[in-house]
């Protein structure tokens, strides 16, 4: 492997540490929010099922970020690391201020942003679908937790025994908890092995586990701010409330499995903890709200716009 194939690679373990320091708070923010599992206890749990799921079932999103947007055959390995380093810049500066942002939607957006610069054909069929998962992501994962609420409240006020509702709660905590993190390694260890798949750098599940390693690496190191945001500010958890919204979350993002569609689970797990928020009569913090969904709309625009940038610097000293 040539040195550009060494540099694309590391970029994509930096865009997998960032995604460990942002998204990881999706999977298991609301377990240490609700003060059901130690931080520790919830990166660990992280880099088992992000590890099952990139090896198992990540090719599929592998596919649709790394050919799908730009053809195959356009998207070289310079081009890559420029996709890749692009989405980067960004998330580091939302990790730094708190802010759960999607990586998804950076990596697409810088995987755009290179194919406008080179003239590519876009894939719009695909860039629609890929949008039009963005919007019911959320959407559901909201209605899938308000149902899981209710249900699981009406299991547990049947329940008469302290201690058999306090092992149900850790129970249900470590399985919403790990099931979305395997659906993170599915979904978002796809958009950092995407494009180096795509430039043939790397097979699917080689690319699948080094990326996981990684972000299993950006989880335990610099999380915690973003966690903090999931599980405490956007409207008070419980224990019920915290696993309806990552079990609800988690059923979203299945779907867009099935169909490889690369969604957020940014938006997905705050799409469902509004959901429990509301139907718990809980109150809403709007203020943190707006700052996500600023975040959401400038993620995509701010990549495509940066990787343009990038491309073109590239282009000046003869990289591209």
């Amino acid at each position: 492997m040539d040195a550009v194939g060494v540099a694309v690679i590391a970029v994509a373990f930096y865009i997998a540490w960032n995604i460990g320091s942002n998204d990881s708070a999706n999977a298991m923010g609301t377990a240490v929010g609700a003060g059901i599992l130690s931080f520790r206890q919830a990166t660990l749990t992280i880099a088992i099922f992000t590890l099952l799921g990139a090896y198992l079932k990540g090719y599929k999103v592998m596919k649709t970020v790394g050919k799908g947007i730009v053809p195959s055959g356009y998207l070289t390995i310079e081009l890559a690391v420029i996709a890749l380093l692009s989405a980067g810049v960004w998330v580091t500066i939302a990790t730094v201020k708190g802010l759960p942002v999607s990586t998804t939607q950076a990596i697409v957006g810088g995987v755009l942003g290179v194919g406008l610069s080179i003239g590519a054909p876009i894939n719009w069929a695909t860039m629609g679908k890929i949008a039009g998962a963005w919007v019911f992501s959320p959407v559901l994962s909201g209605i899938f937790a308000a149902i899981l609420y209710k249900f699981y409240s009406y299991v547990v006020s049947n329940i008469k025994t302290i201690s058999t509702i306090e092992t149900l709660y850790k129970a249900l905590a470590i399985l919403g908890g790990s099931y979305m993190a395997f659906n993170f390694g599915t979904n978002e260890v796809a958009n950092a092995s995407g494009p180096i798949v795509g430039a043939g750098v790397l097979e699917p599940k080689t690319a699948g586990v080094l990326v996981a390693l990684s972000l299993a690496m950006g989880a335990l190191t610099f999380s915690y701010a973003v966690m903090h945001t999931v599980g405490k500010k956007i409207t008070a958890l419980g224990p019920i409330s915290a696993f309806a919204a990552q079990f609800g979350s988690a059923m979203s993002v299945s779907l867009a499995n099935i169909f490889g569609l690369p969604v957020s689970s940014s938006q997905a797990i705050v799409g469902g903890v509004l959901g429990v928020g509301i139907i718990a009569g809980e109150k809403i913090d709007k203020r943190v709200i707006k700052d996500i969904i600023f975040g959401w709309v400038a993620t995509p625009t701010v990549a495509v716009l940066i990787s343009i940038i990038v491309f073109r610097l590239f282009h000046l000293v003869g990289l591209v």
